[in-house]
């Protein structure tokens, strides 16, 4: 899931259709509160959640496709 609070709708929107992210869901916020229970407190980070929604690990910057799999795939 992709997360956007720094930026209007419709720049989210526009992000989102010019990345071609649509794989994931992509949520946006007025507020930065959603970002920080997760916390996410700059950007590009990253947030790795189990099934039932518990932070597994979380880091700063992009993460290679590879590794994101691999950390998902172990949790």
């Amino acid at each position: 899931m992709g997360l956007g609070v720094t930026d209007s709708f419709a720049e989210a929107q526009s992000f989102a259709a010019a990345t071609g992210i649509g794989s994931f869901p992509v949520v946006w916020s007025e507020s930065f509160d959603p970002a920080a229970l997760l916390g996410v407190f700059s950007h590009p980070s990253w947030v790795l959640l189990s099934p039932s929604g518990e932070v597994v690990e979380r880091g700063l910057g992009g993460i290679d496709a590879g590794d994101l799999l691999n950390k998902a795939a172990a949790v």
